[in-house]
Formats: C-alpha cells, structure tokens, sequence
C-alpha cells in the first residue's frame, strides 16, 4: 500500500478513462485470469514468499498508468526489427516522460539438440511456434524504466518491475520454445529501450 500511494501521484495528473489505444488493461486482465487458473513460480528480488495476490496487487499500479490519458501526449511510432513502438511523449512538467508500447511478433524455426547424461547420443528437436509479445514502460525524467510490463499472448504475465524490483514468472506449462526465444527477445527489448530512453533526452 505505501508504494502505491507512492507513485500514485505520478499519474494523477494525466488520470483518465481507459483509452482504446493503449492495450495494458486488456493484457492484465488476460493474465490474471491466466493466473487465477494456474500455478506459477515467483521470483521476486525483494521477497521470500512471494504470492499471486502479491502480483494482483501489484498490477493495480499498472492499471493506472493504464488509465492515463494519452490525448496529453505526442504520438509516433517507429519499427525496430520485430518490434514495433508506440510511444507518447509528455511535456510540461509532469512527472511522466514517456509511455512505449512494444509490439514484438516473432515467428521461431530453430533446432534444439537435446544431450544426455547417459551414454547416448544427442537427438534434435525441431521447435516451430509464433510469439506475441508486448511490453510496456513508463519512464519518468529521472528514471528511465519506472515501470515494466512483459507478456506473452498465449503464456501470459513473464515479468514486470518497479523501480529496482523486479518478479519473474515461470508456468509449468511452458508454450513451445519459450525459453529458446525469451532470452532474445529481452536482449533485443533491452537495446531497443536504450535507444529510445537516448531520443527522449
């Protein structure tokens, strides 16, 4: 509750209805109810026993920044590779610098070789499988990444942070290739954040 009313008043001057343009609120709701309906491992850097109503509240945060009108900011778009960014850019002395919206569509042909122990040979497993990702960042002037939101359309919620915290999420039941593709897909996320957190100053 006190980091709520902590960041809360980051927002409260842009507070509108939920716009149509910004697609945060949709994804949290997919994923809680993804959620509600699975078990999940946690990894949180700032807690031993993180939990799912943890998360739940959490997302409250985001809705939000979800909520913010964004007829107060600048509009552009660019593609970055497989990524394609919307951003918002708010001036006027407001706390917020910039909303992005990061559509990541990737299609993945590869072929893992599986080794084992034992002694026999490695075999080859070839991994077909389409992937929607979305990420989003609100970035303040002084902190370029104050909130992240990753997720996938199918998997759902894979990581979010707050300020310096940040929560991973693994399901039992991992969509096909995942774990091949989600390593990139951050490296390239992480350059492309770079690059934009550089036009905004």
């Amino acid at each position: 509750m006190l980091l709520f009313q902590t960041i809360l008043p980051l927002f409260l001057f842009l507070f509108f209805d939920q716009p149509d343009s910004l697609q945060l609120n949709r994804d949290i709701d997919k994923d809680l109810r993804i959620l509600e309906n699975t078990s999940v491992y946690i990894s949180d850097n700032t807690s031993l026993s993180p939990t799912v109503e943890m998360i739940a509240s959490d997302l409250e945060l985001f809705r939000v920044a979800a909520s913010i009108n964004l007829a107060d900011g600048s509009y552009s778009s660019n593609k970055q590779g497989n990524h394609t960014v919307h951003t918002w850019r708010f001036k006027g002395g407001g706390n917020i610098a910039a909303i992005y919206q990061i559509e990541s569509v990737i299609a993945l042909d590869t072929v893992v070789t599986q080794r084992y122990l034992e002694n026999r040979a490695p075999t080859q497993h070839r991994i077909r499988n389409n992937f929607t990702f979305r990420t989003y960042v609100v970035s303040t002037a002084a902190t370029p990444v104050k909130l992240y939101y990753l997720s996938e359309a199918e998997q759902g919620l894979l990581k979010y942070k707050i300020d310096d915290r940040q929560v991973d999420l693994v399901y039992p039941e991992k969509k096909e290739g995942l774990s091949d593709i989600l390593p990139k897909v951050e490296a390239e996320l992480d350059r492309v954040l770079v690059s934009l957190n550089r036009q905004q100053h």
